[in-house]
């Protein structure tokens, strides 16, 4: 087995959801899981430590290998587990423990919470309840998370006053559209965890900006049916800041070259047309200034675990698959509705229809890896090995990661 590579137990399903900051930089992940085919409840099972330490080994192998983006993994922790005499085997830096609402907040578990918290981990207590037998924690967290969907905003906000004199971070999870991330921020909340950055900001009668009509014309150029590699080429050498980056992706270490390319005509060469295509249209969305690095990450392992999962399943013309998964969140990166986006594009008919009707064999390894992504495992296809998806899922994070250093 090669170094670092994660082991993923049989019957467990590991995901990851993006926690923000206020200006919408990364600041952690909260590590999903399921272990099972009843359960799809996203935290360490009770008493179950070779499971969770399963876990942590993983995730720490997975933050090993994609270096570039190691932020801290928020991770469910038991009453059981953090009370065990034997430390979890991971550094501080790594994680930040969250304490679920279902523990009893007795003298031992405070004890333990010190314990952790003297030896440098972080603490957040997860879906604070707001009770009185909770506050003598409240001095011992460096997170509180609050779920907004639970409570109306205004009840938030009279909750929130309890914890005025409290210094711990406020995190506002199940954020699940810009608006409710608006009005967190409004509410003084630091940090944000949900879907939210993945919805786009549609404003009625909004026109793209002359950046992104650039980015739609050459997507336009790009994949049109009658596309000639010479005048994408000679497109592509006509932006002299695309130009660099793409020479400078071909020629970083995760190609691995013997030789330096020096033109983009090379570069057609040497990537082909589907290739070249991938990239160019990964360059153009990155060059939007407004558009959260996280959201093109996330949409660009999504390309790739839609791509591999296809090949695993045998299925024709990989890289269609690629450019659905990619393409599935334009409207998030545009901020104009999807369907406009995608009609006005001369994609093939078969990655219009998976994108828009979840059609066709591209439509199903879509809509699987999404609810992959969002821990949805109950609803996924039972036709297709979740294990196989799982693997596909950690093969695109790293892969993704390794690329998109180039691009920095």
């Amino acid at each position: 087995m090669r170094q670092n590579e994660p082991i993923i137990a049989p019957d467990i399903l590991l995901a990851r959801q993006p926690i923000f900051d206020r200006n919408l930089k990364l600041y952690g992940y909260e590590l999903l899981y399921r272990q099972g085919s009843n359960s799809d409840h996203a935290s360490f099972l009770c008493g179950d430590t070779a499971t969770s330490l399963l876990l942590l080994n993983n995730y720490a192998s997975l933050s090993q290998a994609t270096e570039h983006h190691r932020v801290p993994a928020f991770i469910n922790i038991t009453e059981n587990l953090i009370k065990a005499s034997e430390l979890l085997p991971v550094q501080p830096e790594q994680v930040v423990l969250e304490i679920l609402e279902n523990v009893v907040p007795d003298q031992s578990l405070i004890d333990a919470i010190i314990r952790y918290r003297s030896l440098g981990f972080k603490i957040a207590l997860d879906d604070y309840p707001f009770t009185a037998d909770f506050e003598p924690l409240l001095q011992h967290a460096d997170f509180i998370k609050v779920d907004v969907l639970e409570y109306d905003m205004s009840l938030i906000e009279r909750k929130l006053s309890q914890l005025k004199n409290c210094p711990a971070k406020l995190l506002a999870e199940k954020v699940e559209d810009y608006d409710s991330y608006v009005r967190c921020m409004e509410l003084g909340f630091h940090l944000f965890q949900g879907y939210f950055f993945e919805r786009p900001q549609l404003v009625r009668g909004k026109q793209l900006s002359s950046n992104k009509q650039q980015v739609m014309r050459l997507l336009s150029e790009l994949y049109s049916p009658d596309a000639d590699p010479d005048k994408i080429a000679e497109l592509v050498s006509q932006d002299a800041e695309l130009s660099y980056r793409l020479l400078r992706i071909i020629n970083s270490a995760a190609y691995g070259l013997s030789r330096k390319i020096k033109s983009i005509k090379e570069a057609v060469v040497f990537l082909g047309l589907n290739q070249l295509k991938r990239w160019i249209a990964l360059l153009a969305f990155s060059s939007n200034d407004d558009t959260p690095p996280e959201l093109l990450r996330t949409l660009l392992i999504r390309g790739r675990s839609c791509e591999l999962l296809a090949e695993s399943l045998k299925k024709q013309s990989p890289d269609l698959f690629f450019t659905t998964g990619l393409f599935s969140g334009i409207d998030s990166l545009m901020g104009v509705d999807l369907d406009f986006l995608i009609k006005d594009l001369p994609l093939d008919n078969t990655i219009k229809q998976a994108i828009l009707q979840y059609k066709g064999d591209a439509g199903l390894i879509l809509k699987t890896m999404i609810q992959f992504e969002h821990a949805d495992w109950g609803n996924i296809s039972p036709d297709i090995p979740a294990q196989q998806i799982n693997r596909c899922y950690f093969e695109a994070i790293k892969w993704c990661d390794k690329m998109t250093a180039s691009l920095h």
